[in-house]
């Protein structure tokens, strides 16, 4: 049995087991160390309440609840497997602790109305947002999957297969690091299709399995490099904010996806299509009631 005494080496033998992103790595490592050296406590054995009651309110007078629910949520997830490894008692202190209110100004979700002005923009052919065929097949995918940035960017034309109507997601893009399959509707693969008869027309010589299925530096020369990268992705989205009357972001596509469909109740589909392994994350996170649904919840009294 491996020896673990300290939240150093929790965490490390936590990193060896889960198959974590590089990402999660460095945010586990952050909150690890801000709970160390807020509280003073280095071992895992012994743990006063009261020491994680004045660590909350010390997060919460310093920061935001968001802040507070991030470091919460790791401490969580690490603690479990410090029980299930039997490195420490089954008393679970971090489980005790009240989640903070989820306060924020950022609205996460658009409008019906706001994805068809995106797409009537992108469809006008006015539009400086050159190839504005190749960032409609993107912002249609993005919300028709619900799939993040990162995954988008690593997909290869092979990840998709027209046949069976599914989209391979690998573990690179993955926060989870696992891979998976996820359906893809009608509409889309009638999209894709198109898409994939413009890019042939425009490029045959780069289609093959292993190419960036989204490569818009081989269509716009003001984008450098040989793939497209995440920041490129981040900045057409600036861009077309700037073009519109509001933000919209491959996040905000990804939660209003998740929103229009927890309103049919499904939302155990739901987490195996946004990829959550807790369906917790998918209840506390995605899922956004609007002031139209929760009337009418309310006049079916």
């Amino acid at each position: 049995m491996t020896e673990v005494s300290t939240f150093d080496e929790l965490l490390n033998q936590y990193i060896i087991e889960k198959p974590l992103s590089s990402a999660t790595i460095v945010t586990y490592k952050g909150v690890v160390n801000r709970f160390t050296k807020d509280t003073g406590i280095e071992s895992i054995d012994n743990i006063p309440y009261v020491s994680l009651l004045e660590w909350r309110l010390a997060v919460t007078e310093r920061s935001s609840d968001i802040t507070w629910n991030n470091y919460l949520r790791h401490m969580r997830a690490l603690w479990k497997f410090a029980i299930h490894k039997k490195f420490v008692p089954d008393a679970d202190h971090f489980k005790e602790l009240n989640w903070g209110r989820y306060k924020t100004s950022k609205t996460k979700t658009i409008s019906s109305a706001q994805l068809d002005s995106i797409m009537s923009f992108l469809a006008d052919p006015e539009c400086s947002l050159e190839p504005s065929w190749f960032w409609r097949m993107v912002v249609r995918l993005l919300f028709l999957t619900g799939i993040r940035r990162k995954q988008l960017i690593n997909l290869k034309w092979g990840d998709v297969d027209f046949e069976t109507r599914l989209l391979y997601l690998s573990a690179q893009g993955e926060k989870t690091r696992i891979e998976r399959h996820i359906p893809l509707p009608e509409n889309l693969i009638a999209a894709l299709t198109e898409y994939k008869k413009l890019f042939l027309l425009n490029y045959p010589r780069a289609y093959n399995p292993e190419a960036q299925l989204f490569n818009i530096t081989l269509f716009n020369p003001r984008y450098s490099g040989k793939e497209m990268t995440v920041d490129q992705l981040s900045r057409f989205f600036r861009r077309l904010s700037s073009k519109l009357d509001f933000k919209i972001s491959p996040h905000m596509l990804r939660h209003t996806m998740a929103t229009e469909i927890a309103r049919t109740g499904q939302i155990k589909p739901l987490q195996q299509i946004l990829g959550h392994t807790d369906i917790r994350t998918t209840l506390d996170f995605y899922v956004h009631p609007d002031m139209d649904q929760l009337r009418g919840l309310l006049n079916g009294l």
